[in-house]
């Protein structure tokens, strides 16, 4: 799957539901430093498992000397929600010390959001539309602008190869936001939806953004190359809810209170750079299901306790 062998390859937001399965992924055929707090020991255990290094390190450090001197590829998918004190330093502070340390790397990937483009209405979001405050997550989207800012232009100083991945929707048996709707359909809880409007999504399984994260470093470029990663399949949240629904023998509940507007990527750019999808929204939610609550990121903690 990984189309990538024998580089050395640092990864940040290795504990993390998006990049833990990356790291693993590429440790397969790769020298992998693993970067993140590990405040969770399973997530380095996993990691160690894998045969990648695991790198306890808090990118909020402004000294990152503990890091490996070179690397080929560097993956930055660390992140940390508004609600931590850290987050701007993260966010964006730490892409830029990335960056320069990494200077000569062959390929920086960079993880951006979805949430920072401008709402346009139901239609999917391109590249080029301009940039916007997501309803309920602005400190957030003002952070991964910042960033994108900021690794634009260290790309062109540096002469350093650089891809922007916008992520829209990822989600596997780890966790994500269509997961976590599946499981409160298990559980019989209602799922919050969007008022007034259709609740679009691009999903993406795991499978499928492992290999779209891993074969973006073929197409970093400078000027920065800006690439929406959205899964190929779109589907409503009712709908892959519908389909939790019908493989559960549940009917799901739905209660129009969510304040964050709903975003689905143009993955037209994407599918021509990275190919299609391969994991159907269908298929993408049976495997949630099968593979059980124990699967999901922090659940060896509960493991055990009935089911309420």
């Amino acid at each position: 799957m990984s189309g990538m062998s024998g580089k050395r390859v640092l990864i940040t937001g290795a504990s993390g539901l998006v990049a833990l399965p990356v790291a693993v992924e590429l440790a397969k055929a790769n020298e992998v430093y693993a970067v993140a707090r590990y405040s969770d020991p399973e997530q380095k255990r996993l990691i160690e498992e894998s045969g990648a290094r695991a790198v306890s390190f808090d990118l909020a450090g402004l000294d990152l000397s503990p890091l490996p001197k070179s690397v080929d590829v560097v993956i930055n998918y660390a992140v940390l929600p508004p609600s931590f004190k850290d987050a701007y330093e993260v966010n964006a502070g730490a892409t830029g010390r990335l960056a320069s340390r990494y200077r000569d790397c062959e390929a920086f990937v960079h993880g951006s959001t979805g949430s920072l483009y401008e709402f346009q209405g139901e239609r999917p979001l391109r590249e080029d539309d301009p940039y916007g405050l997501h309803s309920s997550a602005e400190n957030y989207a003002a952070s991964k602008i910042a960033a994108e800012f900021l690794i634009k232009q260290l790309c062109i100083e540096f002469d350093m190869p650089t891809v922007i991945v916008r992520i829209f929707s990822f989600y596997g048996p780890r966790g994500g936001g269509p997961t976590q709707r599946v499981d409160q359909i298990a559980q019989d809880l209602p799922v919050s939806v969007y008022p007034g409007t259709s609740n679009t999504h691009t999903p993406m399984y795991e499978d499928d953004y492992v290999e779209k994260t891993i074969a973006a470093a073929g197409i970093a470029k400078v000027p920065a190359e800006i690439v929406n990663l959205g899964g190929t399949d779109i589907a409503t949240t009712q709908q892959y809810c519908a389909i939790a629904g019908e493989i559960l023998g549940k009917t799901p509940e739905f209660v129009e209170n969510s304040k964050a507007w709903p975003i689905w990527g143009d993955t037209t750019k994407m599918v021509e750079l990275l190919g299609p999808c391969k994991v159907s929204v269908r298929e993408g939610i049976r495997r949630v299901i099968e593979s059980g609550l124990e699967a999901r990121v922090g659940a060896h903690h509960v493991i055990g306790q009935p089911k309420k």
